[in-house]
């Protein structure tokens, strides 16, 4: 019951007021914190990835969760047509102007684990840092929902538990005792499990900063 009300209010529930969202996105791609060069470092990845497939403007991407946007910067420069989606009003209210306005063709309310959308309607799924904060029953809930959805394409960032991370973070919580680690990282193999019982091939797995950080880059192909 502890880890259910830990997703309630740190996940599902945490960025329901503007100024929580606000103060996610500054961190994130203004102040001059980790999580700023992270955010660099990952949309740097993501641009590579995307590039190595051929994308039309017939394809729609969908950015979940979307948070504040910090995605839509980059999708300028492929011919999606966009849809962000996000639990949290307050979030997508931020992010809606970070997108190419002639191809978001919406910012929708919705629980990634069940979304409403059409099956297969997706040639691309992006879903950014969210996999490391959920229990494994949410995981897994919206890995299948994310490959009901998908026709081709998923990139997928999380961070993983390693014998390293473990140490960093022990090590973190004496130098910085305000440091909040990911509440749920598993390690990356299990991670990768997951995505294949899903029905994912997976075709690359990427440490975003290696050695510095936890986070992992997953690309994943839906398997016909």
């Amino acid at each position: 019951m502890q880890r259910f009300d830990n997703y309630e209010t740190d996940t599902l529930n945490a960025y329901r007021s503007r100024q929580r969202a606000a103060e996610y996105k500054s961190y994130h791609t203004k102040d001059w914190s980790w999580a700023r060069i992270c955010t660099w470092r990952e949309q740097r990845l993501l641009h590579h990835e995307l590039a190595r497939y051929s994308w039309s403007a017939d394809d729609r991407l969908l950015d979940i969760p979307c948070g504040t946007g910090i995605l839509g910067k980059l999708l300028h420069s492929f011919p999606f047509h966009i849809i962000a989606s996000d639990i949290s009003p307050e979030m997508m209210d931020l992010a809606r102007v970070e997108y190419p306005a002639d191809r978001l063709l919406g910012c929708v309310q919705a629980d990634i684990t069940k979304t409403g959308f059409s099956r297969c309607s997706f040639a691309c799924i992006v879903v950014l840092g969210f996999l490391h904060r959920v229990p494994l029953d949410i995981k897994r809930a919206a890995l299948h929902e994310i490959s009901t959805l998908a026709k081709r394409v998923v990139i997928i960032t999380c961070s993983v538990d390693s014998p390293l991370q473990r140490l960093k973070k022990k090590f973190l919580t004496i130098v910085r005792r305000r440091h909040v680690s990911a509440p749920c990282p598993v390690p990356l193999q299990d991670i990768i499990i997951e995505c294949e019982a899903a029905g994912f091939k997976v075709v690359r797995t990427v440490m975003v900063v290696p050695f510095l950080s936890a986070e992992v880059m997953l690309v994943l192909e839906k398997r016909l």
